[in-house]
């Protein structure tokens, strides 16, 4: 079985990105079991990820018979399959519709055109979450075989090189993309707050504009902006903070898949994180961190506070080592592996319209 999946951006770009960490890790894996897999980006000239992922062009798609199967990895990616005619498996985050969710006003009609297109000529659609597959039945049906395949955590992590805080600060962290307007507000309100007491610590990107935010928008003066840094270098941030801090897009529970709480957990960091977090059921099943009300700074700085005071550090090794057998990146490559061997062998056929 040959695989090609498709990515609708530079996969040579920034390293740390919950997108191309997610990439490389089921590329990867898909390698370690046996499947020959490429990727297939809007790249110049072909190479290799991590020295042993190839990564081709996309004139790679119009060569008949070259692939077996590809697999999309967000919205946008569909667009480039032109007219490859086997079968096609897409995963796409959340599925939107004529109003929600907010944020992605500016880029909606793009949005619900993919999903059109998935519809049309997809196998099958993976999804991270029962709420966006119980929505994509809503919306489009039973066309497709809908698979669940959670956002992952790795399997192993790089050895502890240093702490990169100033010695003895207590720190909140905040990592990964600041990806709605009132993301920006409560991390620098809980700057704010915790003056004193803790620092708040940014290890990603303020995306907000993406999202119809002010790009003029910035962080407050007591934020410490790392920017992003190399995924093997997260470990030490993750691992020398107090608390690790998950904030919600939005009211929507279909919404807000927040990766990052799988890193904190797997990192053996306490999650404070705000309803109404799908991935909040961690938390709950750890007892590794604790939530709060959706928009209630009174309630995040209570609930900040006692961990920062009383962090449940007796929990660590355990929930560590839950995170390693139950959500590595290798239990959501197994599902890849099931579905593609059952597309493939038993035949493919062209959905009904």
């Amino acid at each position: 079985m040959r695989v090609g999946i498709v990515f609708h951006k530079n996969p040579f770009a920034s390293p740390s990105g919950i997108d191309l960490v997610r990439l490389r890790a089921i590329a990867g894996g898909l390698l370690d079991r046996g499947i020959e897999t490429e990727i297939l980006a809007p790249v110049q000239e072909p190479g290799t990820l991590e020295g042993r992922i190839p990564v081709r062009t996309l004139e790679e798609l119009t060569r008949r018979g070259a692939y077996d199967l590809l697999k999309t990895c967000y919205h946008f990616s569909i667009e480039l399959i032109g007219d490859f005619e086997g079968p096609v498996v897409s995963r796409i985050v959340r599925v939107v519709d004529e109003n929600l969710p907010e944020r992605d006003e500016p880029i909606r009609e793009r949005l619900l055109k993919c999903q059109r297109l998935i519809n049309q000529r997809c196998t099958a659609v993976a999804l991270n979450n029962v709420e966006n597959a119980q929505r994509w039945r809503r919306f489009y049906g039973d066309r497709q075989q809908v698979v669940l395949v959670p956002t992952g955590c790795p399997g192993e992590i790089p050895p502890v090189k240093g702490n990169p805080y100033p010695p003895s600060e207590q720190v909140v962290l905040f990592l990964g993309s600041i990806a709605a307007p009132r993301m920006l507000s409560m991390i620098n309100e809980a700057a704010q707050r915790l003056n004193g007491r803790a620092t708040v610590h940014l290890v990603g990107l303020n995306k907000i504009h993406l999202y119809g935010g002010d790009e003029e928008r910035s962080l407050d003066a007591l934020v410490v902006d790392h920017g992003e840094v190399p995924e093997a270098e997260i470990w030490d941030y993750v691992r020398h903070a107090r608390v690790g801090l998950a904030l919600a897009t939005g009211p929507h529970r279909f919404d807000n898949d927040v990766s990052k709480i799988l890193n904190y957990l797997r990192g053996g960091l306490p999650v404070l994180s705000e309803e109404p977090i799908i991935n909040n059921e961690l938390v709950y099943q750890t007892g590794f961190g604790k939530t709060f009300a959706f928009g209630d700074m009174e309630d995040m700085m209570r609930k900040a506070k006692d961990l920062l005071e009383n962090p449940p550090w007796e929990r660590r090794e355990s929930v560590m080592r839950l995170m390693v057998a139950d959500h590595s990146w290798e239990t959501r490559v197994e599902t890849y592996v099931r579905l593609f061997k059952g597309i493939c062998e038993e035949g493919y056929t062209v959905p009904a319209p």
